[in-house]
């Protein structure tokens, strides 16, 4: 017994650690930053830097100027919900308006901040305290990337994310006359997003780190759906067999031009071919109200109703399964091409006509005629194409639908879209984290 207790008092002689000389990280000098960390005094194999970031790093803060409906909005809202699903936390932030719950319904953080007035003008008087509370929820959301898609409320973030160190990614929807500071806080950006390819070739800066990625279209949402049809056409007072055309945008400025014009087209349609042709005018603006008194006008000449103003709607599925011809642009012509429709594409920049597969790549390249186009819209151009869309053979129209519901699905469908975004996100956080460069 003794004897153990003699051995537990004697002391351990402890080895010295000898250290080796060699670094433990290797660098490499006057270059790009390492792809690869080299173990030199390790038998671990190589571990690729790219594998180091995931989803769980990115935080995304969506930048609107305002929850109203439209095509920016209905785009962001596609990528939010799909973000979402792929386990990315998303706040979204925005001047309160009609889309605000259908943003808080997908469940993320959303944040009211008064970017505009009412009147839509610009909120400098309160720039300070709005740069504040971006400052204060990119904090509490611990967020790694502004994304950026309008420009007043973009100014105001990008202040703000600059102030923190925080990177930003600004999606260009259209190409405005932009001021000297707003074009140089975009050309700093971390990474640009054009939605097309016009607006890519009108950049006037051609070393703009620059990422093409179209509107993402969920083509489940948007199908062409039969059963809808006597419902609907009963509720809007339609007669049944009679042709409808549809005409989707923002009641303001061109597009308020693009309306009166496509409802012109349709009164002279109705007086010589189509007796009971029957409009729909979705969306509203700045233009709402000349809009309806031009219409109050026709349905007083004319003894009768048939152009239906619809105002401003989420359930843009519903109408284009009971219209025979969309008339339209942008987001809004990709989304009745996935419910089948036959497209009349005419924008703010011009007119592309009928979209058949001929067209296809002048279609995507003008963004449907809203961001350039050849040739201008008039009345007896759109009178003419929207005819021969009516005229089409119920087989090769049913053809054509098949054909164009399949062009959406495979280069607009959201999911590819979506994981591009996802990949310029993760890119910007590997460019920030990157080692660097030892000169």
């Amino acid at each position: 017994m003794k004897k153990k207790v003699e051995d537990r008092s004697k002391k351990r002689t402890v080895k010295k650690r000898i250290y080796t000389q060699k670094p433990i990280v290797q660098y490499v000098v006057n270059t790009q930053p390492p792809k690869q960390v080299v173990w030199l005094n390790k038998d671990e194999s190589n571990y690729s830097m790219e594998s180091r970031y995931s989803v769980r790093d990115l935080r995304i803060l969506m930048v609107l100027d305002q929850f109203n409906i439209g095509g920016t909005e209905t785009h962001v809202l596609t990528c939010v919900r799909e973000l979402l699903r792929n386990g990315i936390h998303v706040v979204v932030a925005a001047k309160r308006g009609e889309m605000c719950d259908a943003f808080a319904a997908l469940g993320c953080p959303v944040y009211e901040i008064n970017f505009v007035t009412n009147e839509y003008i610009v909120n400098d008087a309160d720039e300070q305290k709005i740069i504040s509370q971006l400052k204060q929820i990119m904090n509490t959301e611990g967020i790694t990337v502004v994304h950026i898609h309008q420009i007043p409320s973009g100014s105001f973030a990008a202040k703000a994310a600059d102030q923190l160190c925080i990177p930003r990614l600004w999606t260009l929807h259209m190409l405005l006359p932009f001021t000297f500071h707003e074009f140089e806080l975009i050309k700093s950006s971390a990474a640009v997003v054009c939605v097309s390819p016009s607006i890519v070739k009108q950049l006037p800066v051609k070393e703009m780190p620059v990422q093409l990625i179209p509107n993402g279209i969920d083509t489940i949402q948007f199908n062409y759906r039969s059963l809808i049809q006597s419902d609907l056409r009963e509720e809007l007072g339609i007669p049944k067999g009679a042709p409808v055309i549809m005409y989707t945008g923002r009641l303001s400025w061109e597009k308020a031009d693009i309306c009166r014009d496509i409802i012109e087209a349709c009164r002279r349609l109705k007086a010589e071919h189509y007796p009971n042709l029957n409009i729909l005018v979705t969306g509203e603006g700045r233009h709402s109200e000349s809009i309806k008194s031009l219409v109050d006008v026709i349905h007083k000449e004319m003894n009768g109703k048939f152009i239906h103003l619809l105002g401003n709607t989420l359930n843009m599925s519903s109408y284009y399964s009971i219209c025979d011809v969309f008339v339209g642009t942008g987001r809004a012509a990709l989304e009745a091409l996935a419910c089948c429709r036959p497209v009349v594409a005419v924008g703010v920049k011009g007119f592309v006509g009928l979209v058949h597969p001929g067209n296809y790549r002048a279609a995507w390249e003008t963004w449907f005629g809203d961001h350039h186009a050849d040739e201008g819209w008039t009345v007896e151009k759109l009178k003419a194409d929207i005819k021969r869309a009516l005229d089409m053979p119920v087989q090769e129209k049913m053809e054509t639908g098949w054909v164009n519901r399949n062009l959406v699905k495979e280069q607009f469908n959201f999911t590819r879209t979506t994981d591009m975004l996802i990949n310029v996100y993760t890119n910007i956080l590997k460019d920030r984290y990157a080692p660097y460069e030892v000169e």
